[in-house]
């Protein structure tokens, strides 16, 4: 059975295997990862296990390494190889900072892994780790990305050939596994490396105009410490991992994993005056932001990392109110939205944009509401899912006598209905004149 496992799967690699590692970054790990991830929708679970091992061996990123021991391990256990899943699994904790034991204790199919004998001392190494985040003094602001993009930037404009694979190797192998992370879950959204090069080509005056602000965000630490401890007076739960800063090359304004914590793409968030916007679409106008603003997207993000709480849902309130819910907590703890554009053009609009959205809002539509800069026009703005999660959020707080009460009871929202009827929102938009 042994010999006939191993014929299979090398059969099967033969066709989606391309050799010549070098002619292409990383051919090899995506092959293998196109593998896994065709036997895992085949349920052939200890193929898929040994393809995803075979992935993180040709990965040279640390944050891709930890994923792919993640769903190595997820599918042996599927395949009830529970010990060899429980070495991938310590592989991804103890070596690449996997973090979410909440995935594992949760999911039925992981089980096995939590009734090992060994998961209860991983168990206790996660907890521990996190410990340190209770302490909002502990939380670290990481700006070495930024620093190093800038040396990547001055090389790659005296040599402009082979720039792919220069920011590749030298900025994102070479950065925090956190850019790295960033590099993983945010770099599709514009096209991978490609689209990455291809802003730096398109933008010149505008990197060149935020370079010095990018640059200050390391003396940022006092402010937003001070956001951090207004947080931790309204809601004693709350944790503070890590804010890392990066260059993203406008893939996202900002995210959060538990493994890294808050991530920053800094390069949205450091205009001033002087900064140069022609080469700047419509939607990437109309949301950089600031950098003396920098705070209120680092406590948009803040919020983010304390939704762990929040019933997993898949309609367009769900999301609405994660979103708004994070504008409207970081006004409350840095004094301003993140997204005050959004609330300045809806002014006057309030009841044609709920009427819009009443007609989604149970539905699976997040994205006519969020993330769907592809919609943007002149005369209406994309995202205004936030604006609407920020209405709801705030009727519910003002309305309730306990506000500290109510800052517990939106991030640990378990039916979303329930909070949306007891905001009374409506009547408050029924009310605008």
């Amino acid at each position: 059975m042994l010999l006939l496992f191993r014929l299979s799967f090398f059969l099967i690699l033969a066709t989606f295997t391309t050799r010549g590692y070098c002619q292409k970054y990383e051919a090899d790990a995506v092959q293998y990862k196109k593998l896994a991830d065709s036997l895992g929708k085949a349920k052939s679970h200890r193929m898929a296990a040994s393809a995803y091992v075979m992935e993180a061996k040709f990965r040279r990123m640390d944050a891709f390494k930890r994923q792919a021991n993640v769903d190595a391990a997820y599918h042996y256990v599927q395949a009830n190889l529970v010990d060899s899943g429980m070495i991938y699994m310590e592989n991804a904790v103890r070596k690449y900072g996997y973090r979410s034991n909440g995935w594992i204790d949760s999911d039925p199919a992981m089980a096995g892994l939590k009734n090992h004998r060994s998961y209860a001392a991983l168990q206790k190494f996660i907890l521990e780790k996190k410990k340190n985040e209770e302490d909002p003094e502990n939380a670290a602001l990481i700006t070495s990305d930024i620093e190093l993009f800038w040396k990547v930037y001055d090389r790659y404009k005296l040599d402009t050939a082979n720039a792919e694979n220069r920011f590749l190797t030298e900025y994102f192998e070479k950065g925090t596994v956190a850019l790295q992370e960033y590099f993983r879950i945010k770099m599709p959204n514009i096209g991978g490396i490609k689209g990455f090069v291809q802003n730096m080509r398109t933008m010149p005056a505008y990197y060149k105009s935020i370079r010095e602000n990018t640059l200050k965000t390391q003396f940022l630490k006092d402010s937003i410490q001070i956001v951090f401890r207004k947080l931790k007076s309204w809601y004693p739960p709350s944790t503070f991992p890590n804010t890392t800063f990066v260059i993203g090359g406008w893939s996202s304004g900002g995210t959060v994993t538990e493994e890294y914590g808050a991530l920053v793409g800094t390069d949205m968030q450091s205009s001033d005056e002087n900064t140069v916007l022609t080469e700047l679409n419509p939607w990437q106008k109309g949301n950089q932001i600031p950098f003396k603003e920098m705070n209120h997207v680092v406590a948009h993000e803040l919020i983010h990392v304390q939704q762990t709480q929040m019933e997993a849902d898949t309609t367009l309130l769900s999301y609405v109110l994660g979103e708004g819910m994070a504008d409207f907590l970081g006004e409350l703890i840095s004094g301003k939205t993140a997204n005050h554009r959004l609330h300045v053009w809806a002014k006057g609009r309030e009841k044609a944009i709920w009427s819009d959205f009443k007609k989604e809002i149970y539905l699976d539509r997040y994205s006519n509401w969020i993330a769907n800069s592809s919609q943007e026009t002149p005369d209406h703005p994309a995202d205004l899912g936030y604006w609407v999660g920020y209405q709801i959020c705030k009727a519910y707080f003002d309305q309730s006598k306990d506000k500290k009460q109510a800052v517990f009871d939106m991030l640990n929202i378990k039916d979303y209905k329930k909070f949306y009827a007891e905001s009374k929102v409506e009547e408050m938009i029924t009310a605008i004149k």
